[in-house]
């Protein structure tokens, strides 16, 4: 209980004082502006590509692909060259369990990495909606505001209920490293709030957050300046 209570204090320390008043919108004011994903990436994980002028979508970088290609590879092969070129000691039914266990526990958190930084995030003018994934959702043509829409809320919008977007700065620290992660999050007309991206280069999500205002003509509410 007493270390709950230390990592809370220790959160809420991190939290930088911020007045949304100078954005000239009661919304801002009522929203909230701490991190809507803890903890993000301290490289870039994702890039805007304009597919055309009706559509932009958020893809996964080569960095994002590689860091997740090594976890896999390495639950997939280390298992393979241990098992094919062990030793005696290796031959043990508990060694070659713990192997192929430790092989799972890689290769599925490269699996899980690669499936979730692969998923576009994609807006699209013709379909009027923002969604994460290789498929559209079909479920928010619902009004807003329908409890029954609320489940898709996470992961899309319709870009009629968009009115801004937000840009967070969050310090991750750790025994190992400390950084800092930017946030890119759209604020819905109800004061609800949807993650698009969370990744460690400000001037990428700085740029993708103008291009994306541009896009969608709405403002950029950004928390840490320039």
């Amino acid at each position: 209980m007493l270390d709950k209570m230390k990592s809370w204090i220790k959160k809420m320390s991190e939290v930088e004082p911020f007045d949304a008043s100078r954005f000239n919108d009661p919304l801002a004011e009522r929203i909230d502006w701490v991190p809507l994903k803890r903890g993000g990436s301290n490289f870039h994980t994702h890039k805007m590509v304009e597919v055309d002028a009706h559509r932009l979508e958020f893809r996964p970088t080569v960095g994002a692909r590689l860091f997740a290609g090594i976890f896999l590879a390495v639950g997939i092969f280390f298992p393979i060259l241990f098992l094919v070129q062990g030793d005696a000691d290796m031959e043990s039914v508990g060694a070659t369990v713990g192997i192929i266990a430790f092989g799972l526990v890689f290769a599925g958190a490269g699996g899980a990495m690669w499936y979730t930084m692969g998923k576009p995030r994609v807006f699209d003018k013709w379909a009027g909606m923002y969604w994460k994934g290789h498929k559209k959702p079909d479920l928010l043509y619902k009004p807003m505001g329908n409890e029954d829409d609320n489940k898709d809320k996470k992961d899309a919008a319709m870009l009629r209920d968009v009115h801004a977007i937000q840009l967070i700065r969050e310090y991750v620290r750790s025994d190992k490293s400390s950084y800092y992660s930017y946030e890119l999050n759209l604020i819905l007309s109800d004061g609800s709030r949807v993650n698009v991206i969370d990744h460690g280069k400000k001037s990428e999500i700085l740029e993708d957050a103008e291009k994306l205002g541009q896009f969608l003509g709405k403002p950029v509410w950004n928390m840490f300046g320039v």
